[in-house]
């Protein structure tokens, strides 16, 4: 029994945890508790850290059936990925974690891991070696260099971080510090310190041994170990020895945890602050490095510069502004350059010290189409600048540059609807996988979009942040669609009315925010009810809306303060288009609402004609029940087309309704309307029998009217 077993165990307890397998997670716990009380009774061995180790194992079988958020779950979900596990670094104490070389393994270690077998030449093969060199030479490590494999940025962070070893010690990333089949590495991803397991296997150039594969030091040919860092970093990678490009900020991130920032530079000047910046990268506050664009063979030979490539920056001349850089390759003709034209240099990388706790949470990502569907964050920055780290996790996808994440910073605490609806401060959208921002005193919230779903992780190094929640206690969301029965179009058309209709009740003075996403040009109106629970509106009169607002594109926000009484909302589409349109209603008070039926009636039938020079029209119909509730809805055209504007000419009608029969008047109507929406007339015929609706105009003329009639009861038409 060893260390080493204990910590797989231990390990493989919390993963089965993060997928709520209690029973399975209990079993490797106490297998793990086992181990521990066999190596406590083993009194040939001491074992340093028993007690504490124990002490730990034994409080976090007790929490094991204790529930666990989500983004404690994501921590060790994702520490799985490419057929390889990564688990957080466990800590045991403040002077103990799992990457502890007490719990390294004796045993021979085989790493079968199929990245790694991707190798860029046949000319290299997998040979075990003998690592024995463990010292922090500074000299042979600035000595360190590339050769066949592109790893630019991986060695260009490594030489920028012994640039400032006094702060971050890069050899504490590998243990154990001595001959070993098996090492652990400890990188920065996927929201987490990670132990990422290799074996001491490197591909060399067996052929070829002039030239490596690996990085290398040129005054220390027998110093591995920064290889064997470089092994595990391009283990992550997904890519093995087939480097698919990374850069500086994000691989000194991986390295030593520093937070990295990518500033693009402008107007090939090097920004405002780097004297301040290189102030600070002398007392070890911050790594800085540098990158070119694309550049032709032509001008990389004249310039000494290597296309779209990264260097450290070794001195910053404050007087010229020039800068003095370091070439992660060989050439000692070009290993150290002098720059002070920086026409070809696109990218600036400054990766900060921050001995902050973070505050962590880890969030699974689905592409949803509206801001209030994002993941929202509220961070309050009371005191002091606050570093915010957003990390996509890994794996990468394959295709560069393919996937983009979008932060926005808005200056409110609340969630937020509309991209319009707050002040926006930051708005960042970025291919790369890792986005610092930094945020002054305040409260903000940050709304986070991906187009394409993944885990993330969002780190404040300064300000806890909690999830967004909305200004009011009470939300309704509805999601519903414009179809060819229901796409009226704006309140200048005929059909506008034919939109999709609700009815809300207001019991008490209510604060009310209405948002509306759909394609096109959109808008909602909410108007005051003069009509009843159920029934649809009838007209489009300006003076009943609480609020007026123009059509806008793709998304609509508006305020209001109601007082008690009925309401109805009527969304619409400019243009008539179909297609799905989302609603979210946030309030002080509760609100229900609900959708009022589309059609007229239970049955529907229909029924034009041509007046011909006419004024008068009879329409005979009949009903079979007794107690049919009769609606009719009588509209004019011009043309041919299903609508009218409000510019058309439309004549005047009335229609009054009597007993075919006994031409008995029922109702009688004296007034001409020329209403845009039409005429109605709701009528409850109390006996079966055959009716007539008599149409007229003010004028006589011509035209199409067409008439709608719904009922509760069936009803025929007779003409």
């Amino acid at each position: 029994m060893s260390l080493d077993q204990f910590i797989y165990h231990l390990e493989r307890s919390n993963l089965f945890r993060s997928i709520d397998d209690i029973k399975q997670s209990k079993k490797e716990c106490l297998s793990s508790i086992k181990i521990l009380n066999s190596i406590s009774k083993d009194k040939t061995t001491t074992v340093p850290h028993i007690k504490t180790i124990s002490e730990f194992t034994l409080n976090y079988y007790d929490s094991i059936s204790k529930p666990s958020s989500v983004s404690d779950k994501l921590t060790w979900l994702s520490s799985k990925f490419g057929g390889n596990f990564y688990p957080p670094v466990i800590q045991f104490d403040k002077s103990l974690s799992s990457y502890d070389p007490i719990f390294a393994s004796s045993t021979t270690f085989e790493d079968d891991d199929e990245i790694l077998q991707q190798l860029p030449t046949k000319s290299a093969e997998y040979k075990r070696v003998t690592v024995n060199k463990w010292d922090n030479e500074i000299a042979n490590l600035k000595n360190l260099y590339q050769d066949i494999l592109p790893n630019c940025s991986f060695v260009s962070s490594f030489l920028a971080i012994v640039d400032n070893d006094n702060d971050i010690h890069i050899i504490n990333s590998i243990s154990p510090h001595h001959e070993s089949c098996q090492y652990k590495v400890m990188l920065h991803f996927n929201g987490e310190r990670r132990v990422v397991m290799i074996d001491n296997k490197l591909p060399l150039m067996a052929l070829n041994p002039t030239r490596n594969l690996i990085i290398k030091s040129y005054t220390d040919e027998q110093l591995y170990w920064p290889a064997l860092i470089e092994k595990s970093y391009l283990k992550i990678m997904g890519n093995g020895y087939i480097f698919n490009g990374s850069n500086m900020a994000n691989d000194t991130y991986l390295l030593s945890g520093w937070l990295p920032q990518i500033i693009r530079l402008e107007n090939s000047r090097l920004p405002d602050n780097m004297k301040e910046l290189w102030e600070l990268k002398e007392k070890g506050e911050v790594v800085l490095g540098i990158g070119t664009g694309t550049l032709s063979k032509t001008l990389s030979h004249t310039l000494n510069l290597v296309t779209e490539h990264d260097y450290m920056i070794e001195h910053y001349n404050d007087k010229d502004g020039s800068i003095t850089i370091k070439n992660p390759w060989l050439d000692q003709s070009k290993r150290i350059i002098t720059i002070k034209e920086f026409t070809y240099f696109r990218f600036l990388y400054v990766n900060w010290k921050n001995t902050n706790t973070p505050f962590v949470q880890n969030f699974i990502y689905s592409v949803k189409p509206f801001v209030f569907h994002q993941p929202q964050f509220t961070i309050r920055c009371i005191e002091e600048t606050t570093q915010v780290l957003l990390e996509r996790h890994l794996p990468e996808d394959k295709e560069e540059g393919n996937q983009w994440m979008d932060i926005n910073v808005y200056d409110t605490e609340y969630k937020v609807i509309t991209p319009t609806q707050y002040k926006k401060c930051q708005s960042v959208q970025t291919n790369n996988r890792l986005q610092m921002i930094t945020l002054k005193p305040g409260i903000y919230t940050m709304v986070i979009s991906s187009n394409k779903p993944g885990k993330f992780t969002l780190s404040s190094f300064g300000a806890s942040f909690v999830k967004s929640k909305y200004k009011y206690e009470f939300t309704e969301s509805i999601n519903d669609e414009w179809t060819l029965e229901n796409n009226g179009g704006n309140w200048a058309m005929s059909t506008y009315i034919n939109n999709p209709q609700y009815d809300f009740v207001i019991k008490e003075l209510t604060d009310l925010v209405i948002g509306m996403y759909a394609t096109g040009q959109i808008n909602f109106h909410v108007l005051h009810s003069e009509y009843e629970i159920g029934q649809r509106i009838r007209r489009f009169d300006k003076t009943k809306l609480d609020n007026y607002q123009n059509y806008n594109s793709r998304f609509q926000l508006q305020n209001y303060r109601l007082s008690p009484g009925s309401y109805k909302l009527v969304v619409s589409e400019f243009q008539r288009n179909l297609g799905e349109y989302s609603l979210i209603l946030n309030s002080n008070n509760p609100i229900s609402i609900s959708k009022i039926p589309q059609s007229l009636g239970l049955y529907v039938v229909k029924h034009s004609f041509n007046w011909d020079n006419n004024n008068r029209y009879k329409l005979y119909f009949q009903t079979f029940n007794h107690n049919s509730q009769v609606t009719f809805k009588i509209c004019y055209f011009n043309g041919d087309l299903d609508y009218e504007l409000q510019i058309n000419y439309r004549p005047a009608v009335r229609a009054s309704l009597f007993n075919a029969k006994t031409k008995q008047p029922i109702q009688i109507n004296e007034n001409f309307d020329d209403s845009l929406f039409g005429i109605f007339i709701d009528e409850l015929l109390v006996d079966p029998d055959e009716y007539i609706l008599l149409i007229e105009r003010f004028e006589i003329g011509y035209g199409k009217c067409e008439v709608d009639i719904g009922c509760n009861n069936k009803v025929v038409i007779l003409n």
